[in-house]
């Protein structure tokens, strides 16, 4: 399995050639920036010695160099802005990409707060970091030894001085990385779990307003407000450092230069116009050292969030391809089915057994807490029974590609998800599904007399309930699974979906799977039923 960095790798692929490119202008903008101060240097003396005999030829050259270097400069800060703006909205099309791939213990075990914040916010820093560390690595080295190139140039002790002052910044620079690395992470999980709590408020706005709880999820939101800014105060503090640090030795490197250049000057080892060119070089020096500052610091915010965008990984079972795909499910049978959740010894499910097979209708009845909801899951091959077997057309399930009979199954859940569009988008949920189709399931759902061009989030609870159900009748499927069907409308309307779903098991032959706790649908519609209870755990459905 390949890890994140090869992945990305990947992903960045198509930029490789505009990356090279636009750090190769980089480099060229680098080289023409420095010209002007060697240049003025030359302007000096030749005005101290021969009084300017080629002043005017340097004054326009030096014009020259600065407005090409301005529109060069320019035109590299939006080609380098636009990279890292491409590479960052690759890397989180990626990542959601996996996130939708994963299973459900992922969603149990992670807040959607720290999900979004993953996919948004890290997968931005580690995007960035990727796609311009060794450019900017590079292109600051080269900027660095071009300037002391031409520093050696003009005067070799100075020079020396300069880079002894660069060695005891690295010194103090290497102690403050492991502290930013760390508060980066906690400054990383502390926003994640700021981000959840916002966004569990703002989902339950209606429930905390019934119940006049606003303070109280105030003071709950503000107390992670609060944890979140001592991770960033603590971050910002070791940032500041770092940047203070980078400031302090810039500011004390001309100084030194300049008096040992004053000192060289008095004795004739340096001319006027290279003691100018020295001071109009070491400010140059700031850009180059500040840009590995700010690198150094994203690189190891990088390497903090790097092991938390692996968990989105979605890695595919390698072994699943030789498995037996299918392309109709004619049965499927529970066999001794029991199920325990790991670390708990008492089962969810006991010895349950069934055997369906085309146009039967299973109901799944029971008070709440016997297992529906861990029986649907097994359903759905989200997890593997303790004990027993599930057979489907007679085979193993263990045999059968869990991707093929996925496909030949669809769900209705009991809270059915509304995207941002129309109804007729919702229905149609991706797939290319001709508008009069839509519009027979739409009816066949006792939604005929909506306007399905209408947003869907307006809908009532029963509305939406009708409009999973189009959705799941849209698919190509031999077992159709509704999670309380009718628990949201009227009787009428009840009657009508039952009547509309008897019709369709006789014309597709459909294996219908119920959790129901109507007696409505239980009597109309199922010609099974599997009772699961707490007190009666060992039910059997006869064959």
């Amino acid at each position: 399995m390949q890890s994140l960095n090869e992945q990305i790798s990947q992903v960045f692929r198509p930029l490789l050639a505009f990356r090279y490119g636009t750090a190769a202008f980089k480099a060229v903008n680098i080289l023409v920036s420095l010209l002007p101060p060697y240049l003025i240097g030359l302007l000096v003396d030749d005005l101290n010695t021969t009084g300017g005999d080629n002043a005017l030829t340097l004054i326009a050259l030096i014009v020259g160099i600065l407005a090409a270097y301005f529109f060069m400069d320019w035109a590299q800060s939006f080609l380098w802005y636009k990279m890292l703006y491409l590479g960052t909205g690759k890397v989180r099309s990626f990542l959601f990409s996996n996130v939708l791939h994963k299973d459900y213990r992922f969603f149990a075990e992670h807040s959607i707060g720290d999900i979004e914040n993953k996919v948004i916010h890290d997968a931005e820093y580690y995007a960035k970091a990727r796609l311009a560390m060794m450019p900017t690595l590079w292109l600051n080295i080269l900027h660095v030894g071009i300037i002391l190139a031409f520093l050696v140039n003009m005067h070799l002790t100075k020079t020396l001085v300069v880079i002894g002052l660069c060695g005891v910044f690295y010194l103090l620079y290497s102690r403050i990385n492991r502290l930013l690395r760390k508060t980066s992470t906690s400054e990383r999980e502390g926003f994640s779990e700021l981000l959840n709590n916002a966004n569990e408020t703002l989902l339950g706005i209606n429930t905390i307003q019934l119940y006049n709880a606003e303070h109280y999820f105030d003071e709950y939101f503000e107390h992670s407000v609060d944890k979140y800014e001592g991770f960033l105060i603590r971050l910002r503090k070791w940032q500041a450092l770092a940047y203070s640090a980078t400031e302090s030795i810039m500011a004390v490197i001309p100084v030194i230069a300049v008096l040992v250049g004053i000192a060289f000057a008095a004795t004739g080892y340096i001319t006027v116009g290279g003691i100018v060119a020295f001071f109009l070089f070491l400010p140059r020096l700031s850009s180059p050292i500040k840009g590995l500052t700010d690198f150094n610091i994203d690189l190891q915010r990088a390497r903090a969030v790097e092991g938390r965008l692996e968990e989105l990984l979605a890695y595919t079972n390698e072994s699943d391809a030789s498995l037996e795909k299918i392309d109709k499910i004619h049965s499927l049978e529970f066999i001794d089915i029991s199920y325990s959740y790991a670390g708990d010894e008492n089962e969810v499910l006991t010895d349950v057994c069934f055997n369906l097979a085309a146009g039967d209708a299973l109901a799944v009845v029971g008070p709440s807490g016997t297992g529906k909801t861990t029986f649907l899951r097994l359903l759905k091959h989200q997890i593997l029974p303790t004990l027993g077997k599930i057979l489907v057309n007679g085979k193993n399930h263990e045999e059968i590609n869990p991707e093929s009979y996925l496909r030949r199954i669809a769900v209705l859940s009991q809270e059915v998800f509304a995207f941002d569009d129309s109804i007729r988008e919702n229905i149609r949920f991706g797939k290319d599904i001709p508008d009069e189709r839509v519009e027979a399931l739409a009816k066949f759902c006792a939604l005929g007399d909506i306007n399905l061009d209408d947003n869907a989030r307006g809908l009532s609870g029963g509305e939406r309930q009708r409009m999973g159900l189009a959705r799941a009748l849209a698919c190509d499927h031999d077992i159709l699974v509704l999670d309380e069907p009718t628990s949201d409308l009227d009787l009428a309307t009840e009657a009508q979906i039952v009547e509309n779903l008897k019709t369709l098991q006789k014309q597709k032959g459909t294996i219908l799977i119920i959790v129901t706790h109507s007696d409505y649908v239980l009597k109309n519609l199922c010609n099974k039923v599997l009772p699961l209870s707490k007190i009666y755990p060992h039910s059997h459905l006869p064959h």
